[in-house]
């Protein structure tokens, strides 16, 4: 594939990040919720997740919505209503689409919604946009206008460091949906297999196969279909009730030579760290977690191991178990699949830091997802 030059790139970025300073598509969506009767569609994981963002926000709900309202009648101490109950004033309601689903599925839940006389709906990720692009996550500043000059001269030289034109549009318009709070800025979903994108020219391959946030086994499982048997797999999964379906399914359906399963999350170092447990797919390192977890550096404890691909997937932790392979980037030069969406500065923090480690590798970012989420950072050399 052919590297593009990047110095008209760079200063369309310098260009967009001095000339925003707009907020009001985020402000108009604010005030459009406060101004109404909150509902969460979907009483399942990613429903309770949005609830704990809206109280972020001092966002009260009337409560859920769900398809099995007949048996689930609380969520989150919440009452569970169905889509057709004569109570609620559809004028009035307004309701966040909480469960994962494509582009289309979403589409099709909005219109059905629509029919039914419900008008003002969005996708749960805005809620969570919302919360990134104004500041209000874990920076001290006044929002993401003064993160981003702070930040810009590193941010033009990962401008720099993308390799072909469809990274530089994504991380272009990453930029500009956080820049103005406009979510719908955002590039549309690519439509290759997460972590095996067809364009991208992997140097060394799935052999020896290094999964950080192996949930239940999905993504080894799936890239199995593609690739056939690993030769080795190492698999972290810190959540214990992830770790015990991710043993069961190992066990019975191998799909390596050699399997190493690690009840443990991937950290700068090997400590002890507080963790939000019990959360599906989402838990995660946290300040405010309900238990401390074992966690490793990966220098640490894969030794000899010399793994060809490193995908990480640890919600919101890729920066500091970066830092912790960081040997093992320089020595053996895996492919990476890193996720870059879950805290705004690692769409220029992560590849700044990979190319420190190592300048040899190539970078690409493609997305898998809505609104910029399931953006991966892709490296190889």
């Amino acid at each position: 594939m052919k590297v593009v030059k990047n110095n008209s790139f760079q200063s369309k970025i310098k260009d967009l990040i001095m000339s925003y300073n707009n907020s009001e598509y985020g402000n108009r969506f604010f005030n459009e919720i406060i101004s109404s009767d909150i509902f969460i569609y979907g009483a399942g994981n990613a429903g309770r997740m949005t609830y704990e963002l809206l109280q972020k926000l001092n966002l009260d709900i009337v409560g859920f919505m769900d398809r099995k309202a007949s048996v689930i009648e609380k969520c989150m101490n919440k009452p569970v209503y169905n889509v057709d109950d004569e109570s609620i004033n559809k004028e009035r309601a307004f309701i966040i689409v909480a469960f994962r689903c494509s582009y289309d599925e979403l589409k099709s839940v909005i219109l059905w919604l629509n029919n039914l006389g419900y008008k003002k709906i969005c996708y749960y990720h805005e809620i969570y946009n919302y919360i990134i692009t104004k500041g209000l996550s874990e920076n001290k500043l006044n929002g993401i206008n003064d993160v981003l000059k702070l930040c810009q001269e590193k941010i033009f030289e990962v401008a720099s460091y993308l390799s072909d034109k469809r990274s530089q549009e994504l991380f272009y318009n990453f930029i500009e949906a956080v820049l103005c709070s406009n979510w719908n800025k955002f590039s549309k979903s690519d439509t290759d297999l997460q972590y095996f994108v067809n364009n991208i020219m992997f140097k060394k391959g799935y052999s020896r196969f290094v999964d950080c946030g192996a949930y239940d086994g999905d993504t080894a499982y799936m890239l199995n279909k593609v690739v056939g048997q690993f030769d080795k797999i190492a698999l972290f999964e810190p959540d214990m009730d992830n770790f015990k379906k991710l043993s069961d399914k190992i066990k019975k359906y191998p799909i390596a030579k050699e399997h190493f399963l690690f009840p443990c999350g991937v950290w700068r170092e090997t400590a002890l760290v507080r963790f939000s447990a019990g959360k599906q797919s989402i838990s995660a390192i946290s300040e405010d977690g309900n238990v401390y977890i074992q966690c490793v550096a990966l220098d640490d404890i894969l030794i000899d191991f010399a793994p060809t691909f490193i995908k990480m997937d640890i919600e919101g932790a890729e920066y500091e178990a970066l830092i912790g392979a960081e040997s093992i980037i320089k020595k053996y030069s895996p492919d990476l699949a890193i996720s870059v969406y879950h805290k705004i500065e690692h769409i220029w923090e992560i590849p700044y830091l990979i190319k420190k480690i190592n300048p040899n590798y190539k970078l690409y970012l493609r997305t898998h997802g809505l609104y910029g989420m399931e953006t991966v950072l892709y490296a190889t050399c």
